[in-house]
């Protein structure tokens, strides 16, 4: 009987193989056999560990929104170890979701071609919803420590304010993406800087409790 190691090796190929097509002919171009062909795998492989090309995508997209997440942990734990304020947290993670450099214009793409795709599949649709909770949740958990240190507003709705952050950068992605250059990621930068100062206004307490 093969390892589960040998099983999420083989899985991992596999999601190699759709960011591959996906990446060169677009998201829309995936199949089982291009797939296959792009791992190095045969089709009847794929098949064995995938019904359809809707659970395909799925994991695709799980992958890169696991691989997001793992980055945007790291961006916040390395903001704390420094004794940051909330703000440069949230910009630090949020700045994750813009497509600035080869590999995050990737995943970026990826994310928006599978929540156009997700329009028209319900189970597609689960899965975003899923990826845009865990999002909400971290951000939403940022903002309440931001109200509890004193850099955000005591009235401040943290789950609205986090939807709202989430939206904006979502926005500025998706401007990226098809207007790409240095003069828009400057501007996409600024403009989530702007937001997240006004949502953070305050001193932190800890901070100024160790001047």
């Amino acid at each position: 009987m093969a390892r589960t190691a040998d099983h999420e090796q083989r899985r991992a190929q596999i999601i190699a193989g759709v960011r591959a097509v996906a990446g060169e002919s677009g998201l829309g171009r995936v199949t089982i056999a291009r797939t296959a062909e792009a791992a190095g795998v045969s089709v009847g492989l794929v098949q064995h560990y995938y019904a359809s090309k809707e659970d395909l995508l799925a994991d695709a997209f799980a992958a890169v929104r696991s691989d997001v997440l793992i980055r945007i942990d790291a961006e916040i734990a390395r903001s704390e170890s420094r004794g940051a304020r909330i703000e440069t947290m949230l910009c630090d993670g949020l700045s994750q979701l813009l497509p600035i450099g080869a590999r995050r214009r990737a995943e970026v793409y990826l994310s928006h071609a599978f929540a156009g795709l997700a329009l028209e599949d319900e189970t597609l649709r689960g899965q975003l919803r899923d990826a845009r909770r865990q999002l909400q949740d971290r951000v939403s958990t940022a903002l309440t420590n931001g109200v509890t240190c004193g850099e955000v507003d005591a009235d401040t709705d943290p789950g609205q304010a986090a939807f709202g952050l989430l939206a904006l950068t979502d926005g500025l992605a998706s401007h990226l993406l098809v207007q790409p250059g240095s003069q828009p990621r400057a501007w996409s930068a600024s403009v989530l800087r702007a937001r997240v100062a006004e949502v953070c206004p305050g001193e932190c307490s800890h901070q100024l409790a160790a001047r």
